[in-house]
């Protein structure tokens, strides 16, 4: 299994999860080497209780998959809000031009990675933009590039559902870039929006 899933967390543990992290040296010392930003005790306890209220005793894929992105954020103390579908979603800049609509058709950088910080995929490094149209990539961007305005930047942390499924992604070569059922995370930066006739 390629991502880290946390246990199912009894009310009593959670408690105390969020007493440890609140008080002694050495919890928020722990926090802070993973952290962003650091974050004043009393704004970094409302994050971990708004955050807490995600956990889910189920057992279904689905509700084991949403712990594991949310001890992802708990540890990295990234505030994630949800969409009704189970997206998890950090707006990092949320843009100042054209907002984005099913259609449109982007110019992106992004970096994709798997929970460990492994990356299968991103546009940086040999800065070359993606561009595609809005509705013919992954749900999790349908959905996700719709909460930012172009020139925006957002995080999108995926289950699998909203991702790659049981599919998994594939080369062209025929090499497993990502495997079935596995948890994504995105940065996307959208650039601009074009006329495709461009």
């Amino acid at each position: 299994m390629m991502y880290r899933s946390i246990p199912l967390l009894s009310t009593l543990f959670l408690s105390s999860l969020l007493l440890l992290t609140a008080c002694g040296p050495a919890g928020s010392e722990q926090q802070s080497a993973t952290a962003e930003k650091e974050l004043p005790p009393a704004e970094e306890d409302e994050m971990l209780l708004h955050l807490s209220a995600y956990l889910s005793t189920d057992t279904s894929r689905a509700a084991v998959e949403q712990n594991a992105i949310i001890g992802y954020a708990i540890d990295n103390l990234i505030d994630v809000s949800a969409t009704p579908s189970g997206l998890f979603y950090q707006v990092i800049e949320p843009g100042t031009g054209a907002p984005i609509a099913w259609g449109d058709y982007l110019v992106a950088h992004y970096r994709g990675y798997l929970l460990d910080g492994t990356v299968f995929g991103e546009t940086y490094q040999r800065n070359q933009p993606l561009e595609f149209y809005v509705g013919n990539m992954i749900d999790a961007w349908n959905e996700g590039l719709a909460l930012i305005r172009v020139g925006g930047k957002i995080r999108l942390l995926v289950p699998s559902r909203l991702g790659y499924g049981a599919e998994g992604l594939v080369s062209s070569t025929g090499r497993a870039v990502v495997a079935p059922h596995q948890i994504l995370a995105f940065e996307v930066e959208v650039l601009e929006k074009k006329d495709p006739a461009e």
